[in-house]
């Protein structure tokens, strides 16, 4: 098949399904084309090396890209950053469009809705259907994160919503809560399938130079370590609360890492300065390649998001390449993921937005003998190659695009 895949980011941004997946595509055979902006993502301006245009041709280990402007942004302004998803959703469909060859039939990855529009321009004028993969639910999503609260302007969104699932040949969700929400919203059951994303982490064993260990981990005390966005949704305040916790009990078996930035970094910062805490310590963000060695220095991994029913359907691509590296997992969600957890029986859940039960699942961890410690990360890797592969998920996808390529 001829495949377009239509993604607003692509690497070098760190975001799922992109160069790997291509890759894969073009190892089975197919012709692939992808349609995506400058990368700015998650930084909020144009990454050195890269300078705006009209349009740039681009071929990437095999890959060919088209790479249309964008407007950069990822501030906690509502506004901006829908101008920024609008802006690519407009440049795809008014230059992308007239230098893509024509396609067989479509991929669109859904970070945000506006990227569907050149997808939909596209099956309207050439016949091109599409799969339409969605990884953030809207406009739950804006109103969860607050970056939106106009009822009239949430509204519209979500009707936009519906008249790209009415557009889409097929859907792919990556929760099965997805699924049961959307269907709740009238989209037929039958038009959609749960396919899992996959960890797109280079995962290996390569150590962490002794001099940057030796900066942010300690050799005494088991390393707990966050990577990734340092997000209002993240509600990191239960790590810096727990932190603070361990510290005036002088109980120092702990140490925080916090590895990432985003748009609630500086305030994090200045409030663990405020706090005083000598067990918390905070890393600049760092290139994809090297999140493996970070993962590889750490004990315990963690990941939370703020107490929300929308995160009880939501399974964080940051759990996969956790299960993926091996390590054990200490884990602020509750339904979709929380169930994954369970399954894998990699680590410990506890409830979001309680900095009193965070301690408690320390404190659970921490009563382990170091065996049983690495058998949880063990069987988090076990469980990830059987169930939440690169393999099994595209098989699933090349499904639908062969099903979608015969209906045209």
């Amino acid at each position: 098949m001829r495949i377009l895949i239509v993604k607003q980011l692509f690497n070098p941004e760190p975001t799922a399904k992109s160069l790997d997946f291509a890759k894969e595509l073009v190892k089975r055979g197919h012709q692939v084309e992808v349609l995506t902006g400058f990368p700015s993502y998650p930084i909020g301006k144009i990454y050195p090396g890269f300078k705006q245009r009209l349009y740039k041709r681009e071929q990437m280990e095999g890959v060919n890209l088209i790479r249309v402007p964008i407007y950069p942004d990822h501030s906690a302004s509502g506004f901006k950053r829908f101008l920024h998803y609008l802006s690519y959703a407009l440049s795809a469909t008014f230059i992308g469009l007239w230098l893509v060859k024509k396609p067989d039939v479509c991929f669109v990855y859904q970070g945000a809705i506006p990227v569907a529009v050149p997808a939909i321009v596209l099956k309207k004028l050439r016949g091109v259907r599409f799969v339409y993969d969605i990884n953030d639910l809207w406009p739950e999503t804006v109103a969860t994160s607050g970056m939106l609260t106009n009822s009239k302007a949430l509204k519209i969104i979500n009707a936009w919503c519906n008249w790209n699932y009415r557009n889409a040949g097929f859907i792919t969700v990556c929760t099965p809560g997805f699924k049961k929400k959307l269907t709740a919203k009238g989209v037929p059951a039958e038009k959609m399938q749960f396919v899992s994303n996959w960890s797109r982490d280079r995962i290996d064993d390569t150590p962490l130079d002794q001099q940057r260990y030796e900066k942010y981990f300690k050799a005494d005390a088991v390393n707990l370590l966050y990577a990734g966005n340092l997000g209002i949704v993240q509600a990191l305040d239960v790590v810096l609360e727990a932190a603070k916790s361990f510290q005036d009990q002088n109980d120092q078996r702990i140490n925080f890492i916090l590895l990432g930035g985003g748009a609630d970094e500086t305030r994090l910062k200045e409030k663990a300065a405020g706090m005083g805490l000598h067990n918390l310590q905070f890393i600049p963000r760092v290139q994809s390649e090297e999140v493996s060695m970070f993962l590889n220095a750490a004990d315990v991994l963690l990941v939370h998001l703020k107490k929300d029913p929308l995160f009880e359907i939501t399974i964080p691509s940051k759990i996969l390449a956790y299960l993926k590296s091996g390590k054990p997992i200490l884990m602020g969600l509750k339904g979709d993921a929380k169930e994954i957890l369970e399954a894998a029986d990699a680590g410990f859940a506890f409830e979001p937005d309680s900095t009193e039960d965070f301690i408690r699942a320390i404190h659970a961890f921490l009563d382990l003998d170091g065996q049983k410690r690495k058998e949880l990360g063990v069987q988090g890797a076990a469980y990830y190659q059987k169930a939440l592969s690169l393999e099994s998920s595209i098989d699933a996808i090349e499904e639908k695009l062969e099903m979608l390529c015969r209906k045209s």
